[in-house]
């Protein structure tokens, strides 16, 4: 019986390419149909699954002609073929690689408010870049002419010269482990980012599971870590590069699929209700009324400050919602958003008659202070449409 791995590598082709396909479907009509908000992270995520599904159609090709199988089980002419998917393969996975983690890393940018968090996410993002387009130029030139990378098993084989197996092979090493630590950094990082809002627990952990999954994908980094060596084995090469061709493949799916998952939240709140800000209001005064949310953009506001950031992860690029804006002496507070705060630093209760219509208005009210002084609060406009 023929010792053959083909069947697996094919395997995990076939399943990572229909889940990342389907996940990047459902990412597009999310944000462009649901939130409205095609952006940049999204463009490369179509751009980077396109380079992985032409990644898993070399792949499968290449175990037709014998990939996955020992050198003496397949024919000359087959397996010149074989690596010559094996090799296309691999600058189509770097350039997959660069692709979804761009796209990560601009969906963090423009999620995260803090500047530290920024300049971690650029820090990895450039290093990452540049050494995954240092791996694949090396990749791409390491035989001249590049044909002698499969040619050169001919029995006459043509005349060229490529580098040592070696530098390759610890290329990939370090190309692997930067990778590694990008993806568990992209998904260790929003913790950091959503633990400290104001929003209710289960919320929170909804989101920092979501923006977290890209672990999953590292997962597989460090499984092919121990294959790796087998990149140095000319004499069986298709066979014992089998672990690092299915990791390989399983690294970019779930890396795809889980950047997907990210962008999901409004489309899971349409038809299932999950990952709602509903929780907010249980978060604020339980005595506080509910004001309506507008359905074109969900918002979680961090009060760091006398400001309210905004960690926004429905609508980047442009928002259509509803405000109300009170103001009181140099202060201004969005009612919409900051409901009601039993914690405001002065003490003060603001009590508001509302008549809700096309365009409401409202009387000044005072508001007592703590200390006995009393000031005016003006309700300037009910209604606000902001784009950005």
């Amino acid at each position: 019986m023929v010792d053959n791995r083909g069947p697996t590598i094919a395997g995990a082709a076939y399943a990572m390419a229909a889940l990342s396909t389907v996940a990047t479907l459902l990412r597009i009509y999310c944000r462009a149909w649901v939130s409205k908000a095609f952006g940049a992270d999204d463009w490369l995520a179509v751009i980077a699954q396109g380079l992985y599904i032409l990644y898993c159609s070399y792949s499968i090709r290449g175990v037709g002609y014998g990939t996955g199988k020992h050198l003496t089980d397949i024919p000359t002419d087959k397996f010149i073929q074989a690596m010559q998917m094996w090799w296309s393969c691999e600058p189509l996975y770097v350039l997959t690689s660069m692709a979804i983690k761009a796209s990560i890393a601009i969906f963090l940018l423009r999620v995260c408010v803090k500047t530290a968090h920024k300049v971690i996410i650029w820090t990895v993002l450039v290093t990452t870049e540049i050494y995954s387009f240092f791996f694949f130029l090396l990749f791409v030139l390491q035989c001249l002419p590049t044909s002698l990378f499969w040619n050169r098993y001919k029995e006459t084989p043509p005349e060229g010269k490529c580098i040592r197996g070696i530098i390759v092979y610890n290329s990939f090493y370090g190309y692997s482990a930067i990778s590694c630590a990008a993806d568990w950094t992209f998904s260790i990082l929003p913790i950091f980012m959503v633990w400290g809002l104001q929003m209710d627990l289960r919320i929170k952990l909804f989101v920092v599971a979501i923006l977290a999954a890209g672990a999953l994908a590292s997962t597989a980094t460090i499984i092919r870590f121990p294959e790796l060596h087998h990149l140095n084995d000319i004499g069986d090469f298709l066979y014992t590069t089998s672990g690092v061709a299915i990791w390989s493949t399983v690294e970019m799916g779930i890396g795809i699929t889980a950047a997907a998952a990210a962008t999901l939240r409004p489309l899971l709140r349409k038809f299932f209700g999950i990952g709602t800000a509903a929780g907010l209001g249980s978060a604020q005064s339980g005595s506080a009324p509910q004001w309506p949310k507008p359905a074109s953009a969900s918002y979680v506001r961090n009060r760091g400050s006398d400001n309210l950031d905004e960690f926004d992860l429905d609508a980047p690029t442009k928002k259509t919602g509803e405000a109300t804006v009170v103001d009181y002496g140099d202060g201004r507070r969005d009612l919409e958003r900051a409901l009601y705060r039993q914690d405001n630093r002065s003490g003060t209760t603001v009590s508001i008659r509302t008549s809700l219509g096309s365009q409401a208005e409202f009387a000044k009210r005072p508001a007592k202070q703590s200390g006995g002084a009393s000031w005016d609060v003006t309700v300037s406009k009910t209604v606000e449409q902001t784009r950005r």
